[in-house]
């Protein structure tokens, strides 16, 4: 993080780029398309899309992981259609399934993107500067600390279901539903309740909920490219929902 003195008094420190907004509203609109597009060309070009924000923000791994991923769902639904009429049950089950995830993918894509380019500071300072009530800026920033956290703790119950000799597979998981309940979920769930909490603390003792104005040496501003990223992503979202409405790309 860049660092400037500003009149020889104190220290400066840069945000980063693009603003924490840019993200926000990118969210927004990529929550907003897939609930109007539907078709899989649509849905397709959305995940391409943001794979090229993804490698735009030096997020090349994560971005093919997630174009992997969904042109292997794309195939997986093409050939449930080769399925015989008598397992036609199940393969409507993993069709409807294949459907949420589609949906879901460019959303968490977005998200994924919020999370890793946004620092949980500079996030509370843009919602607080766009006049977001503090009853909406808490819970939102123990969320935010909250899910990358989660992870951690899940891979610290399978290690140490490990040691214990407990299988956690996925094979595993069906077959002993009951145990893999007992000794994977409940501590998960404690350990939860218990993070939520020390998250909240955290949140409350960084004076969020102080009813002055909090000050920050972080530098957030959303300058005229910040409103360029915006007004680019607004286009696309209205080409998107052109393209829907004419079914030009109705496949």
């Amino acid at each position: 993080m860049d660092v400037k003195l500003v009149d020889d008094t104190f220290a400066f420190f840069k945000a980063a780029k693009p603003d924490p907004r840019v993200w926000m509203f990118l969210v927004v609109i990529v929550s907003l398309l897939t609930f109007l597009c539907g078709s899989r060309f649509e849905l397709f070009s959305l995940v391409v899309m943001l794979a090229v924000i993804m490698v735009w923000q030096k997020m090349i791994a994560t971005a093919g992981y997630f174009t992997a991923f969904y042109t292997a769902l794309l195939a997986l639904n093409e050939l449930l259609r080769l399925i015989p009429l008598k397992l036609q049950p199940i393969s409507m089950l993993v069709a409807m399934i294949i459907l949420l995830l589609s949906r879901l993918i460019p959303i968490y894509m977005a998200y994924i993107i919020l999370l890793r380019k946004t620092q949980l500071n500079e996030l509370i300072i843009a919602l607080e500067q766009m006049h977001i009530p503090k009853m909406l800026i808490i819970p939102l920033a123990v969320v935010y600390r909250y899910v990358p956290t989660i992870k951690c703790e899940i891979l610290y119950v399978k290690d140490s279901l490990k040691m214990r000799g407990l299988n956690q597979s996925v094979a595993g998981m069906f077959l002993h539903p009951v145990t893999t309940l007992e000794k994977f979920m409940i501590p998960l769930l404690i350990r939860s309740s218990k993070l939520a909490d020390e998250l909240s603390a955290a949140a409350l003792c960084k004076g969020l909920d102080t009813k002055h104005q909090r000050t920050s040496c972080t530098g957030v501003r959303f300058d005229k490219k910040d409103a360029a990223y915006c007004a680019v992503y607004a286009l696309v979202a209205v080409i998107f929902i052109f393209l829907h409405y004419h079914k030009i790309f109705d496949i």
